[in-house]
Parts: structure tokens; C-alpha cells; sequence
């Protein structure tokens, strides 16, 4: 698990970098190229199958109809979204974020499903990142450190020279406390299919949505962050 100990290493050096220098190493041209991940994932989110043919339009109606916050924000979840950033994958409304979807990040996918959705391991894997305990959200990035996420890494492989080989999914804008609900912690394993927490505004965020993203470690002499995004394979 080299590789992860290197990830949360990295991680930890873009949250402590300025914003105006993320920006800027990230209009390289390097992230657009399109990359898919190794493993086939399950979507964090429930399927809810047990309604035959309408789960393609359970989640998506209820985007449409979900009020943000009746008092601080009474839109929906799809309200104020222009459509070249809104898109459908799979039954679920899903958003573009020309803010944040940069750079290493460029391959996240935001969600829009509503706060206290359960939320579901992807794939089998151990916690290398949990972090549950703030409980504060706004639409600017001041509000970045105050973010609720776990990080699990999966193991793909060796390297022909016998070197462990991760992808890690992250989820991100969970609720507070949340996560201790369920009992995890970092370092435990869970498994594909397993609740490891629920959906709750917290962070840069100006609506209810899980922010799932799939990384890789990059030691690329081109690549400043040393992990990048991939195009994650879903499991349909």
C-alpha cells in the first residue's frame, strides 16, 4: 500500500496549496486526456431496482423536486445548473463543475441526490481517509477545509517490479458525524455494496450532492499533484 501512504501524502500537500496556484497548474493541457479506471465500480447510491422500470426516473425526480434549504436556499437541486454542466448517467442527474472539476479533479462526478441518501462503498477496499466532524457548507472556496469525505483504496495489482498498485475512490459531502455512525474508521476494510455513510452538505458546496471521484497515483515528471482523475467504469 506504498502507493496510498504516497496519495494521502499528496493530498495533503493541493489542501494546504494556494487556490490561485491550483488554478493555475491546472490549465495544463495533460488532464484532459481521457483515462478509465482498472476495476468496474458499483454506484455509490442506492439503485432502488425494487421499482422495476421506474428507478431510472426515482433519482432524477428527485432532483428535480428536492428543496435545497426551505430558509437559506429554497431551489432544487437542478435549479441554477446551466445545461452545458447538467447531465444524465444512468437514472441519476448529474453536475459539471467548472470551479472545481479541474485539473487532478477533472473526472469527478457530482450527484445530485439529496442530504441523508445512504452512501455505498464502490468496491471492496480499506478507509485511508475519514474525516465526519464539520458541520459547516457555503458556495465559495473558503469553505474547502471544512469538507466531510472518506477515501478507500482498492487494490488492483503488482508492477512487473513487484510494486503495489491502488486505484482510491473518494466521497465527498457527507454528513457530519455520519460516518462513526456506521462504525468505520481508518484502516478498516469494507466491502462493495457496504453503507459507510450518508449524503450531507459540508464544504464548498452550494446544493445536496456526492462528489465521487476515482484517482490514481501519477509520478509523471509533467504532472505537479503526483495523482490524477480517471474516467470511472461502472458496473450497470
Amino acid at each position: 500500500m506504498n502507493g496510498i501512504v504516497q496519495y494521502t501524502i499528496l493530498r495533503r500537500s493541493y489542501q494546504a496549496m494556494d487556490m490561485d496556484e491550483f488554478r493555475r497548474l491546472s490549465a495544463l493541457p495533460m488532464w484532459y486526456q481521457v483515462v478509465e479506471s482498472v476495476l468496474t465500480y458499483q454506484y455509490p447510491l442506492p439503485r432502488v431496482q425494487q421499482l422495476g422500470k421506474r428507478w431510472r426516473t426515482f433519482w432524477k425526480k428527485a432532483a428535480e423536486n428536492h428543496i435545497v434549504d426551505e430558509e437559506r436556499a429554497p431551489y432544487t437541486l437542478i435549479d441554477g445548473i446551466p445545461k452545458n454542466e447538467l447531465y444524465e448517467l444512468d437514472g441519476f442527474w448529474c453536475a459539471k463543475s467548472p470551479e472545481s472539476h479541474i485539473g487532478p479533479f477533472v473526472n469527478a462526478i457530482d450527484f445530485l441526490i439529496p442530504d441523508g441518501t445512504p452512501v455505498f462503498a464502490a468496491q471492496d477496499g480499506i478507509i485511508v481517509e475519514a474525516v465526519d466532524q464539520n458541520t459547516q457548507w457555503g458556495d465559495n472556496e473558503t469553505f474547502r477545509d471544512d469538507l466531510n469525505f472518506m477515501s478507500i483504496a482498492h487494490d488492483i495489482g503488482t508492477t512487473p517490479q513487484g510494486k503495489a498498485m491502488v486505484e482510491t475512490t473518494q466521497y465527498c459531502h457527507l454528513e457530519a458525524g455520519s460516518i462513526r455512525v456506521q462504525g468505520l474508521r481508518v484502516g478498516m476494510r469494507v466491502n462493495q455494496g457496504q453503507q459507510i455513510a450518508t449524503v450531507g452538505k459540508s464544504g464548498w458546496t452550494d446544493r445536496d450532492h456526492l462528489h465521487f471521484i476515482v484517482f490514481e497515483t501519477d509520478f509523471h515528471s509533467l504532472n505537479p499533484f503526483g495523482f490524477q482523475s480517471l474516467v470511472p467504469r461502472f458496473r450497470r
